[in-house]
């Protein structure tokens, strides 16, 4: 297998994403950070091998504060039509929504952060089980979307074509849920939430709840075909 790039969209200067960082070493993909908020230019879609777009502390909704945004969406919606495949994630995933014809929005349950029960639509896949989560958005998928998990509070994931979005977050691991707690631990406090017991619930052995997920949708990722673009 000859190295492919994954390229991924940040919301932050320094994001946490041990999980996919060791799932693409060991799969043999390199990997190249784009961060629009900062000015940086994305690259042309014809170019990707696959696209994974972060979270952050932005709402996808708020494109008139955030107009980088907007060219988010455009570019989500232009890699799909090019079956680029994408994996969107927390704010990613409702920027997905926007993208593809669904709507992003407040959530209408609060706050869901920790680690969560995730059910999916089947009994067999990989997104059932316990994964951490932190949101109040959430989105409305596009019509043709087919849903694949729920939690007891919120939508957690759908897919449409190549593109596929996840509201909850694999990418992280023990460290970047620590260096999140670390910084948000005051404010989660004041909306109730155990901070301490989020803490003590992060996995220190073995695999990662979400490397299995990650493994598996790098695996899935067809070689690219320039003609086909």
């Amino acid at each position: 297998m000859t190295d492919r790039t994954l390229t991924v969209i940040t919301h932050v200067d320094d994001p946490s994403i041990g999980v996919l960082e060791a799932a693409a070493a060991d799969n043999s993909w390199s990997m190249t950070m784009v961060a629009p908020f900062r000015g940086d230019p994305l690259p042309g879609v014809a170019d990707l091998d696959a696209l994974v777009v972060l979270g952050g502390p932005q709402s996808a909704y708020e494109v008139q504060d955030h107009p980088y945004l907007s060219d988010e969406i455009a570019y989500l919606r232009e890699a799909h039509a090019h079956e680029v495949p994408v994996l969107a994630l927390c704010l990613g995933s409702q920027l997905l929504a926007d993208a593809l014809g669904g709507r992003s929005r407040p959530g209408d349950n609060g706050l869901e952060c920790g680690f969560i029960d995730v059910t999916a639509t089947d009994p067999e896949s990989l997104l059932n089980g316990t994964f951490f989560s932190f949101h109040s958005d959430s989105a409305d998928p596009p019509p043709d979307a087919e849903v694949l998990a729920r939690s007891d509070r919120y939508l957690q994931a759908w897919r449409t074509g190549r593109s596929t979005a996840v509201q909850f977050h694999p990418e992280l691991d023990g460290p970047g849920i620590e260096a999140l707690l670390a910084l948000e631990g005051a404010k989660l406090r004041q909306f109730g939430v155990d901070v301490d017991a989020i803490r003590e619930s992060i996995p220190t052995s073995g695999p990662q709840p979400g490397r299995r997920l990650l493994d598996t949708w790098l695996d899935d990722v067809p070689v690219r075909d320039p003609a086909h673009h």
